[in-house]
């Protein structure tokens, strides 16, 4: 190890597992996946999805956390006593300076959603969309987009709470969003779940959602399935580096992660089900892209009964979880910063929230576009070269025995299927998917 004396505030695995279920949820798709369900033949495309996490996002994931429970530092410092392990280039820690960039662009998006989705709570709760037609939502909605200073006032106090909590650091801060956050929010969307099922027709969502239409699927369907996968979880954004550096080594670091996996799909499921109900009681068909979110749901949750106070809840809770979110995306800059530039924990949390609120004022006053192009190349190029870069470097270049070393606690069948598809499966997946992008 490199630091036998780095704090271990975590007794458990379970802040881990909350902690990075949060991200997951945060990058949960809501604009995206349920359309893409039942546009895609439904129980089909669910299982592609399912398949893609578990053999693209878990096997990197569980690498990325080994790392850092190898390394017991920041992402780069991991991976610069990684790199010395196996005897090769040191540069190779470039990678988590690359992961740590993704994971600000990351979170520069979950404020913003943040930010949306509060201000769409305060909105619903206090009647201003109550008995308004689409035309009028989406009136609302383009003239909030156009409301630069509202939007960077809310997301500025955003920042300034999710700093408070970085600089916290583990224990304080998130640990508070995992232990409280999370449960909360689970039992909010359970409680709008069971509106769901009182106030809608859910034939429309079981055809939709959970139809077995072979018909409807198509070789695009299996990129889309991939490409969302690769998201869902953080992978490839250095935050299993961050978080198992600051967990106590020895933990079960597979099931961990598999946990995870189980926890987002929960979550997956029961949000597309509250978007898709809601949006066909209203008589409104599910599509891709945020106008959905914000135009589509409001709408129907606006004239439903009691869809004012329900709808409030959905809407902060989603924004509580991006909010959330935020602060673990940027735990890996923090630590960099902190550790490597020894500007320490609040100076780490202060400059790379800095940066967050900069990209932020960029997008809302200087380049509209950029957030989408941001968006575009962190998915089409630099999460898919993360991504393969990660698995070459666990699966082709770490000694065998030292990853067994990390992984002792999974029986060995698990240990000899997770690093030989991180191996064999996960580069080719990887180059598919960047070569998709010339496409």
């Amino acid at each position: 190890m490199l630091d036998d004396n780095v704090p271990q505030p975590w007794r458990a695995r379970t802040t881990l597992v909350l902690s990075l279920t949060l991200v997951a949820v945060g990058l949960g798709n809501l604009q995206r996946l349920p359309y893409l369900i039942g546009e895609f033949g439904g129980g089909a495309f669910f299982l592609a999805y399912a398949a893609s996490v578990l053999l693209l996002s878990v096997p990197i994931l569980i690498a990325e956390v080994s790392l850092g429970s190898l390394g017991r530092g920041s992402p780069g410092l991991a991976m610069h006593w990684a790199a010395s392990a196996a005897n090769v280039d040191s540069r190779w820690r470039y990678l988590a300076l690359l992961q740590g960039l993704l994971g600000l662009i990351m979170a520069a998006m979950a404020t913003l959603m943040a930010v949306w989705c509060f201000r769409w709570a305060a909105l619903i709760f206090g009647g201003d969309l109550a008995a308004a037609s689409a035309i009028d939502v989406s009136e609302v909605y383009v003239d909030y987009l156009e409301d630069g200073p509202h939007q960077f006032l809310a997301a500025l106090a955003l920042v300034g709470f999710t700093g408070l909590l970085s600089a916290l650091g583990i224990r304080l801060g998130m640990g508070f969003l995992a232990w409280a956050v999370l449960p909360v929010v689970a039992i909010t969307l359970l409680g709008v779940l069971d509106f769901i099922f009182l106030y809608t027709d859910l034939r429309a969502v079981s055809e939709f959602l959970f139809a077995r239409d072979l018909s409807a699927w198509r070789l695009d369907a299996l990129w889309v399935a991939l490409s969302s996968a690769g998201l869902t979880l953080g992978a490839g954004l250095g935050l299993g580096m961050a978080l198992g550096a600051q967990a106590p080594p020895g933990l079960p670091w597979a099931r961990s992660i598999l946990a995870v996996a189980v926890l987002d799909a929960a979550f997956m499921v029961t949000t597309a089900i509250i978007v898709c109900a809601a949006l066909f009681e209203a008589n409104v068909a599910p599509a891709e892209g945020l106008a959905t979110v914000f135009i589509g749901l409001a709408y129907a949750f606006a004239n439903l009964p009691l869809g004012e106070t329900y709808g409030a809840l959905f809407y902060f809770s989603m924004g509580c979880v991006a909010a959330s979110a935020t602060v673990v995306l940027i735990e890996p800059l923090v630590l960099m910063i902190g550790r490597e530039w020894g500007a320490g924990r609040l100076g780490g949390a202060i400059l790379a929230h800095t940066l967050i609120v900069l990209i932020v004022s960029i997008c809302l006053f200087f380049d509209a576009t950029l957030l989408t192009s941001l968006a575009t190349v962190t998915v089409d190029w630099l999460i898919p070269t993360s991504l393969l870069a990660t698995s070459l470097f666990v699966g082709w270049l770490m000694p065998r025995p030292v990853l067994r070393g990390e992984l002792y606690r999974e029986p060995l069948w698990l240990f000899w299927l997770w690093w030989r598809v991180l191996r064999w499966l996960v580069p080719p997946v990887c180059v598919a998917w960047l070569m998709r992008g010339f496409l």
